[in-house]
This record gives structure tokens, sequence and C-alpha cells, in this order.
């Protein structure tokens, strides 16, 4: 075979097995929206999908900082980015974890491991010191709770906007 033939057909074989990893049949959809509270988008949410039938599959996502997120599957590296259709309860969650002064030392390179260590094992956390602090109402954070509620359908959905209040 020629060089020149060579190239044509290897670059055709490598394109239909691109083609091969696009699944036009996947049973997943793309799914996006966003999220705001009290009117202003929500930076660095958990927003997740949770099925309400055995057939869904969780799947989640991350605000950025205009409140938009995309949700995948678990499940769904193989068949791309989305979701299952079906119907689904929505939890959405922002938490601050307050920093440990002495973890971001040690993350700026100011210092050293064993030192870490020693400090923390010098002065522990008190009590009640480092918890984390829920940013959005409780009524959006846990499912049984949650009374945001979507239908995905199979092919395109709209943007799923949900607009947190007290």
């Amino acid at each position: 075979m020629q060089p020149k033939n060579f190239f044509s057909v290897s670059f055709i074989g490598l394109f239909f097995l691109g083609l091969m990893g696009c699944n036009p049949d996947s049973k997943y959809v793309k799914v996006t929206g966003t999220v705001t509270y009290n009117g202003q988008p929500v930076e660095g949410a958990t927003v997740t999908f949770q099925p309400l039938g055995a057939d869904g599959e969780s799947a989640a996502g991350i605000t950025d900082a205009g409140g938009k997120y995309s949700v995948t599957s678990v499940y769904a590296v193989q068949g791309g980015a989305g979701v299952v259709p079906g119907d689904y309860t929505i939890t959405v969650s922002k938490v601050d974890r307050p920093v440990d002064p002495n973890e971001a030392a040690y993350s700026k390179g100011e210092i050293t491991y064993n030192e870490l260590q020693a400090r923390k094992a010098a002065k522990p956390l008190l009590a009640g010191a480092g918890r984390s602090k829920q940013l959005l109402p409780l009524k959006y954070t846990v499912a049984s709770n949650s009374d945001l509620k979507v239908t995905v359908q199979k092919g395109r959905n709209p943007p799923f906007i949900f607009d947190l209040t007290d």
C-alpha cells in the first residue's frame, strides 16, 4: 500500500471509530439549568437529581458563577453526559466549610507537613469550631423535604430553573 493511500485509509478508519464512540442511541439526555436564591445566582451549589422511580439514576452537577449547572449520572461515563429520562426530586445544597489556618499555611508552603502535624497535635479543634454551615434553606437540601420536582423527557429538555426562596 502506498503511503498516500495508507494515510487516507487510516484517517477514514479513525473517523468511523470516533463515530462509534458517539452513541446517538444513548439512554442519557443532557440536562442543564440555573439556580438562584432570592433572585441572585448561586455559585458553588450542588444540584442533585434523585430518581423517583426504580429505573432512574442519581445525577449531580455544580453551579458556576452565573448559577448555571449541567448534571450527569455517575453511570453516564460511557454513554455521555446527562441523565436517564424520568421523574426526579431535586436537592440543592451549598456548604460553607471553614478553612483551617494551619492547612492553609501548609497549602501555601509556609509550613512543612511535620509542622502541620505538630500544630494539629498541640491544638485539636475546639468543639464546634470548623463545622460546616448550610447556606441555603434546609427544605431544599433533603429529598424528603424538597418540593422541587422535574420530569426529564427523552430528547431535548428546556433548562430547569430553580429559584430558591426563604
